[in-house]
C-alpha cells in the first residue's frame, strides 16, 4: 500500500494496519524504494494463518510464537517492533494504539525478543515474541496487534510520517462468556430528491457498542413505517472488539408526504467458539421529512388550477355584465 502523502501518523497507520489484518497472505508496505512485508512464521502453530489467533487460552498461560519480516524495497530499512492493544476504530477498521500510547490490556502481555530491525534490500528477519496471559486474566476476547514501525520527516513539511505495519493478535482466555451489545444515538435525516416522482433518501445513523467480552458481528436491516414503508436488504455489520463503540450510517429510499419514523433492527453475533447468541435489539427514529419537490409540484398545479378558475370567472362575469348592459340600452321607435 502507499503512503506518499505527508498524512497524520495516526491516519497512515491505520491505512497500513488494516491491510496487515485483511487475510492470510503477507501484509504490504510500499513508498517508492521503501516497502516491506509481515506475515505469521510457520511453526507448531500453524502454517499459512491469516494473524496469530489462539482460541483456548488459560490464565497464566506462556505461548511463543514469531512474525516474519522481509525488506521487498531497494533501500536499507530500519524498523521499530513493538506490541500494542488492539480496537477497533469509529469507523469500522481494526487498528492498534500508536506506539508510545499505553496499552492496558493484551497489548501488554507481548514482549517482542528484537524492538528495532535493520534490513538490507532482500533481507529477511524473524522477530521471535512471548504472550504471558496472566493469572487473573478476564475470560473472553482480548485483542493486540504486533507492529512494525518506520517513522521518517516528510521534506515538504514539518510532518513526521509513521508508516506502520502490523499483524493482528486474537487471544480467547477460558472461562464463562458473555456477549453484549448496545445500540444508541439513533437519528435520522431526509433528503428530498429534485424529482418529485422519485423517492428521497433517509440517512439513518446510530452507534453500536460492544459491551461484553467477545468479539461481535451481526446482521442489521433498516425498517420504515407508515403507508410508504420500506425496509432495506439486511447488511452485515464489521467486527467489533470488546469495548469498542462503531459509528454506523445507513442510506434507503423512501417516499414520504412529510414525516417518517422506523426503527434499526440489529442481530448481534458474537464471533468465536462457544460463544452464546444475542437477542436482537431494536432502536426506534423519526425524522421530519418533507418531500420538497412535490409540495412545489403541488404548490404549482394548484396556483394554474386557481389561476384558471378565476379568469374563467372574469370571463363570465365579463360576459354577463355585457348582457346586461345591452338589455338596458332603449330601442329607436320606427
Amino acid at each position: 500500500m502507499l503512503a506518499r502523502l505527508p498524512l497524520p501518523t495516526a491516519l497512515i497507520g491505520t491505512l497500513l494496519l488494516a491491510l496487515a489484518f485483511a487475510g492470510p497472505t503477507p501484509a504490504t508496505a510500499a513508498d517508492g524504494g521503501v516497502a516491506w512485508t509481515v506475515q505469521t512464521a510457520d511453526n507448531d502453530h500453524g502454517t499459512g494463518r491469516a494473524n496469530f489467533t489462539y482460541d483456548v487460552v488459560d490464565p497464566g498461560t506462556v505461548i511463543s510464537d514469531a512474525m516474519t519480516v522481509v525488506n521487498t524495497g531497494t533501500e536499507p530499512l530500519p524498523l521499530a517492533v513493538y506490541a500494542a492493544d488492539a480496537f477497533t476504530a469509529s469507523t469500522g477498521e481494526i487498528d492498534v494504539l500508536v506506539d508510545g500510547q499505553p496499552s492496558r490490556d493484551a497489548g501488554t502481555w507481548v514482549s517482542v525478543d528484537a524492538t528495532s530491525l535493520s534490513l538490507s534490500p532482500g533481507e529477511s528477519a524473524v522477530v521471535p515474541f512471548t504472550i504471558a496471559v496472566p493469572a487473573d486474566a478476564r475470560p473472553g476476547d482480548h485483542a493486540a496487534g504486533i507492529v512494525t514501525s518506520l517513522t521518517s520527516t516528510d521534506p515538504a513539511s514539518t510532518l513526521s510520517v509513521d508508516r506502520r505495519l502490523g499483524t493482528r493478535i486474537n487471544l480467547r482466555v477460558t472461562g464463562e462468556l458473555a456477549p453484549a451489545a448496545v445500540v444508541s444515538q439513533t437519528s435520522a435525516r431526509y433528503e428530498a430528491s429534485w424529482n418529485p416522482f422519485e423517492s428521497g433518501r433517509l440517512v439513518v445513523e446510530y452507534t453500536l457498542a460492544n459491551t461484553g467480552n467477545t468479539r461481535l458481528t451481526g446482521s442489521e436491516t433498516i425498517a420504515t413505517a407508515g403507508l410508504f414503508g420500506a425496509r432495506s436488504a439486511p447488511t452485515q455489520l464489521t467486527e467489533v472488539l470488546p469495548g469498542s463503540t462503531v459509528e454506523i450510517a445507513r442510506e434507503i429510499p423512501v417516499f414520504s408526504l412529510g414525516w417518517v419514523g422506523g426503527s434499526v433492527e440489529l442481530t448481534p453475533e458474537a464471533v468465536g467458539l462457544g460463544a452464546a447468541s444475542l437477542a436482537p435489539l431494536t432502536a426506534g427514529f423519526s425524522a421530519a421529512a418533507p418531500p420538497w419537490s412535490l409540495y412545489a409540484l403541488l404548490a404549482t398545479v394548484l396556483a394554474a388550477a386557481l389561476t384558471t378558475v378565476l379568469i374563467v370567472r372574469r370571463r363570465r362575469n365579463a360576459a354577463a355584465s355585457a348582457a346586461v348592459s345591452a338589455s338596458d340600452v332603449p330601442t329607436q321607435a320606427d
